[in-house]
């Protein structure tokens, strides 16, 4: 048994009987920059990723926006995320839902985590990021109420809900390509993924974590034009003439 699974289980002991002050908590979470990953088992940290900046993410409330610049050279890359952010308690009790359709070069998956597969459903999310072939799929649609641990209706039980979002760009020599991941509490609009908790035995509202990403390509800002010898005499001249005339018009009065 691996550390990572010693440590999701007893993350989920505790959560059995843990209040609803658990939810918006980052759980659990892995990077892959072109074939690397990086995660906590590990003992990564986020300054463990490279070119990626956390500051913007809160890890008490679960909610931010991560900024991962990769700038590697030419050619074609992949760099993807996966997070276990919980919406609320008991987090087995959640589903999930795409919003909207994905960009060019932009793949998801929204399912349980690869060490969490249960009687419902056998996830493969972390694997597939791993891999570079997230399944472009919603593995827990769910709406069946799971409470109590104890829903027998498949796939259309609430579960344990993990999100990931993955890239594929190509860069051009100076290029650089800025990713963009956000977990919020409202919807940002466009394409994103959605872990929803529903109303339950602990819970008198709903409430939902929305994760949204971007990939832009770009490079560094050209040096600014100087104008060659020939240019430059004409604007000279140019300026020569204004200021005769303008002399010539204040000799009048």
């Amino acid at each position: 048994m691996s550390y990572r699974t010693v440590g999701v289980i007893l993350v989920a002991l505790f959560c059995i009987a843990a209040t609803p002050a658990f939810s918006n908590e980052l759980q659990d979470w892995e990077f892959n920059v072109n074939g690397t990953d990086y995660y906590p088992a590990l003992g990564d940290t986020f300054a463990s990723v490279p070119g990626l900046n956390s500051s913007g993410f809160s890890s008490t409330t679960g909610l931010g926006t991560f900024t991962l610049t990769f700038n590697p050279g030419a050619g074609s890359y992949y760099v993807g995320a996966w997070f276990f952010d919980p919406v609320g308690v008991p987090f087995y009790n959640e589903y999930g839902v795409v919003n909207g359709s994905a960009a060019s070069g932009q793949s998801y998956q929204i399912d349980v985590p690869d060490y969490d597969s249960d009687s419902n459903h056998t996830g493969t999310i972390i694997g597939n990021l791993e891999s570079g072939a997230l399944g472009n799929t919603n593995y827990i649609p769910g709406t069946t109420d799971n409470y109590l641990n104890d829903c027998s209706a498949g796939s259309s039980c609430n579960d344990v809900v993990s999100m990931a979002l993955g890239f594929n760009f190509t860069l051009t020599g100076g290029q650089e390509e800025v990713i963009t991941l956000s977990l919020s509490s409202t919807n940002p609009g466009g394409f994103n993924l959605e872990d929803i908790h529903p109303v339950d035995g602990n819970n008198s509202a709903a409430a939902e974590v929305f994760l949204s990403g971007s990939a832009i390509s770009g490079g560094p800002p050209p040096p600014p034009t100087i104008p060659e010898p020939a240019s430059c005499a004409l604007v000279a001249t140019g300026i020569a003439g204004v200021a005769i005339a303008m002399r010539k018009r204040l000799a009048k009065h």
